[in-house]
């Protein structure tokens, strides 16, 4: 299925006429570094957000921020893959230029053991290997109902030190920092 997509958004790209290959090459790389995303769901938002430089060579309105930003800075090194039906992993990476740019996984797919809102509506997670993280002021705000197993995150550096948290199944991206 993932295969099918990323050769029909290659194919329309094509199809869209003659661009600089310098601007492709950039979609392509994009679409190539959103594999690392294991929701689906935040995968295919992500393909959308790799496809903004080539919307702006076009003068098309901008993609989302919600989709751009699920793409992950270009890694000074490769990036492992997540196979969208693995189990929960914890990884780390580092650097100097990792810092800078992010895009790094920390924890895929792992699911909550609880949750909870602050007087602002900011959450608080724990997850299933015990870590704990708190989302960030000045964020959107999470409209979570259901019990805390149902919801199965994915965590990944963001720029400058910053970390990213994605929900299975949904499209948005949350800032997160670990308390403990």
């Amino acid at each position: 299925m993932k295969r099918n997509v990323i050769a029909l958004t290659v194919a329309a790209i094509a199809i869209v006429g003659p661009a600089r290959a310098g601007t492709r090459d950039d979609v392509l790389a994009g679409i190539d570094r959103c594999a690392s995303l294991a929701d689906d769901r935040a995968w295919l938002n992500c393909l959308y957000g790799a496809a903004q430089p080539m919307r702006r060579q076009l003068g098309l309105p901008p993609a989302p921020a919600s989709q751009t930003q699920l793409v992950p800075a270009t890694p000074p090194f490769s990036v492992a893959r997540v196979q969208p039906n693995a189990p929960a992993t914890q990884q780390t990476h580092g650097g100097f230029l990792s810092f800078l740019l992010g895009g790094d996984p920390i924890i895929s797919r792992m699911p909550l053991k609880d949750y909870f809102f602050d007087s602002h509506g900011l959450f608080t997670v724990t997850l299933a290997n015990g870590q704990v993280w708190q989302q960030t002021s000045g964020d959107q705000i999470a409209h979570w109902r259901g019990p805390a197993s149902r919801y199965v995150v994915s965590l990944s550096r963001g720029a400058t030190g910053s970390v990213n948290l994605v929900v299975a199944d949904e499209d948005v991206l949350y800032r997160v920092k670990r308390l403990h």
